[in-house]
């Protein structure tokens, strides 16, 4: 049976990765983005975004239930009882290493928001009046977004072996996950998740005959 070790997401649309606050005279809704500028998604983000696709299909899955409490853990769970661990969602490790290697560089090093800027851009939108369709005052906003087309890879860690029922439960919430970041429930920020970053394997642990 194969375990997998990692979730790819790869960004079919410009998403917001919001990490709560602003940019000072750039952007009003700043980006997540690691040491070296470059877009990221934590994995305390990915686990709940996984977690709530479970919840929404768990009534479908009766026989699986036990296996989404080893997965996921009980509601409101604070010992963190779940066997499956996430770890930060990055881009490719070879794609860190070169930026590392340019960043630090004696001559004509870049800089993390030259980096930020090369792989984001910024969003604006604003509220409209109801009666009249023109822009409302103070409503407008900007926002920063990764461009599409951009792959990030977050490692899993499994504090338990687990079984094919709990494989199958998380390929079930890694299919069921569609969109992320700020403005998800609107239908932003598409995204594609796969285990190892193989079609084929999530699709046969979510029907649950890959041995």
């Amino acid at each position: 049976m194969t375990i997998p070790d990692h979730i790819s997401i790869d960004l079919l649309s410009d998403t917001c990765f919001s990490r709560g606050e602003s940019t000072p005279g750039a952007v009003d809704v700043e980006i997540e983005q690691d040491e070296l500028g470059l877009p990221c998604l934590s994995g305390k983000t990915l686990r709940g975004l996984l977690r709530d696709a479970w919840l929404s299909m768990a009534k479908c899955f009766g026989e699986l239930q036990e296996a989404g409490f080893r997965v996921w853990g009980p509601i409101g769970d604070l010992e963190e009882a779940s066997i499956l661990r996430f770890g930060d969602a990055q881009a490719d490790a070879s794609v860190r290493a070169w930026v590392s290697w340019a960043e630090g560089r004696t001559h004509a090093p870049i800089l993390p928001q030259a980096v930020l800027e090369a792989l984001t851009d910024v969003r604006c939108q604003t509220s409209e009046e109801r009666t009249t369709g023109a822009p409302a005052e103070t409503t407008l906003r900007s926002m920063r977004v990764a461009l599409r087309n951009l792959k990030l890879c977050a490692p899993l860690t499994w504090i338990e072996q687990p079984t094919q029922q709990d494989l199958r439960c998380l390929a079930l919430s890694v299919l069921g996950t569609r969109h992320a970041g700020l403005g998800r429930n609107r239908g932003r920020g598409f995204v594609r998740l796969l285990l190892d970053g193989d079609s084929d394997l999530t699709t046969s642990l979510a029907r649950g005959d890959h041995s």
